[in-house]
């Protein structure tokens, strides 16, 4: 075995990654190096407020040309394994043969927030939150299936399973499906985190069928082989190896290395996730609480829009603006931004105040402030989002020392300082970091025996350089701590103020 863990032979594992805003492909070979890589856009719909869908074909059809993109320029001989990750929690129903019967509800909807607080009662006070680990919430797929047996059952009735998103495309590649895990606990209050299974009596109160849910598997255990038929549309050579996958979220911190208690991956995509590995179960229901992939370890998640709230600004305030003109306009405000603060809760917000009525504030405004005062605002108000998490997972015991940042957002130097600032934590990115794609392969790996390290990730990263590091700034992390206490204040006196108008 090599020094980075892979088991030396010629070839390269194909990762699929099936995110918020598209879908990417990749080849990495034994040193982390992304070989191949292409990648396909879409958009999702939102056909009402707090609504967010999306068609899965759309889905199959762009991982089919993105796999033929990659496989022409590496070769179907030299793919050993393939992993699937995705976005979640997703409901993808689909019938018998994987074809979709209904859009895709997607993790940003929030339509349910009745049938959580009717699925809390029925369960009764705390008995969702003992059952699955995680508090009952719209974004969960619990809730997100009572809504469609409330509203469309007849879509609910007609099919054969319900599927996440990455589990979808594995499907379609292998004619088998399967939930790992870490996407198992984002269908709560449906699984059991004390048995590992399927809970009956959630499902029950959910109006959902045993037989919807698919069986339960590590997210690197090989599901099949690709078929005749998805050899044809990807141009992957029949009978490849393909693992379970799991969620987006905890592929990225697999690909980062970060698996061991202290550590912490900063996935900042569409949306901004902290994920942080602990031992044994530390939930609270303030926070996201999931299982990793590719490790024992548990998972816990603080959540927060990121790329998705930088692109409203910019589409909102800068249209055709370059990013590097907003980040230099930021970067010539000094931390605080003169006095603006921003509650960044442009879609409600997850962890750890779960209001999905809560909604973006700018405040603070004078006229001497520019574009650039609000930009930085933005970015500090996404960075005390995050600090806000980890303090509630502190009082858990957790202690951070370390945070390695991934994905799109984190080519912004200005966002991570701002990240290190805020959090008290040295952080440190690389622009080869291969994020999601890179805990695709490294699932792919493990399962085919091709990997045996799944910390292997950060040794990876290593060996690409050019690691950028950041130190907290005492004077900054002191500046945001005043900012974060009137943040503080500043929700509470929108919560009162939402009460007084009904």
């Amino acid at each position: 075995m090599s020094s980075a863990g892979f088991v030396p032979r010629r070839g390269g594992l194909l990762g699929i990654d099936v995110g918020t805003t598209g879908v990417r492909v990749g080849v990495l070979d034994e040193r982390g190096r992304v070989l191949a890589e292409a990648s396909e856009a879409w958009k999702h719909d939102v056909p009402r407020a707090g609504w967010a869908e999306a068609d899965a074909e759309s889905w199959w059809a762009a991982v089919t040309r993105a796999c033929r993109s990659v496989v022409e320029r590496v070769g179907a001989d030299r793919i050993e394994a393939v992993g699937v990750v995705g976005q979640a929690p997703t409901a993808v129903l689909v019938d018998a043969s994987c074809r979709p019967l209904a859009p895709a509800i997607l993790w940003l909807d929030v339509r349910a927030s009745e049938e959580a607080r009717a699925l809390d009662t029925a369960l009764g006070p705390g008995h969702a939150e003992a059952i699955g680990g995680n508090r009952m919430h719209a974004y969960f797929l619990g809730p997100k299936l009572a809504w469609l047996r409330a509203h469309q059952p007849d879509a609910l009735d007609a099919a054969a399973l319900v599927l996440q998103s990455h589990a979808f495309v594995a499907m379609r590649l292998t004619g088998h499906a399967a939930c790992d895990p870490s996407t198992a606990m984002l269908c709560a209050p449906l699984f059991d985190a004390r048995s590992g299974t399927w809970s009956e009596e959630a499902t029950r109160a959910a109006g959902v069928p045993m037989r919807f849910l698919p069986p339960i598997v590590p997210a690197h255990e090989v599901l099949g082989g690709v078929t005749r038929d998805a050899a044809t549309a990807t141009a992957l050579r029949e009978g490849t190896p393909v693992v379970a996958g799991g969620g987006d979220f905890a592929a990225c911190a697999l690909g980062a290395g970060v698996v061991e208690e202290g550590e912490a991956c900063l996935m900042l995509g569409t949306a901004g996730n902290l994920l942080l590995p602990t031992r044994g179960q530390r939930f609270d229901s303030r926070l996201l609480n999931s299982h990793h992939v590719g490790s024992e370890r548990w998972l816990v998640l603080a959540g927060t829009l990121c790329g998705a709230a930088l692109e409203w600004f910019r589409r909102t305030f800068a249209p055709d603006t370059p990013w590097e003109t907003l980040e230099s306009e930021a970067a010539g405000v000094p931390p605080g931004a003169d006095g603006v603060v921003v509650l960044p809760y442009l879609q409600g917000e997850r962890t750890p105040i779960w209001d999905e009525r809560a909604r973006g504030v700018f405040s603070g405004l004078a006229l001497h402030h520019g574009r650039g005062h609000l930009y930085r605002a933005l970015l500090e108000g996404i960075a005390l989002s995050f600090r806000h998490s980890l303090a509630v997972a502190e009082a858990k015991g957790l202690r951070l020392h370390e945070v390695v940042a991934t994905n799109g957002a984190g080519k912004s130097a200005l966002l991570r300082q701002t990240l290190a600032d805020a959090l008290g934590t040295p952080l440190v990115w690389s622009p080869q970091s291969g994020g999601t794609l890179a805990g695709a392969a490294v699932l792919a790996g493990l399962g085919t025996g091709r990997i045996r390290d799944a910390a292997v990730g950060r040794r990876w990263l290593q060996d690409a350089g050019a690691l950028h590091r950041h130190v907290p700034d005492p004077g900054a992390h002191a500046r945001l701590e005043e900012v974060f206490a009137r943040r503080q204040a500043l929700f509470a006196a929108e919560i009162a103020a939402r009460g007084s108008l009904g």
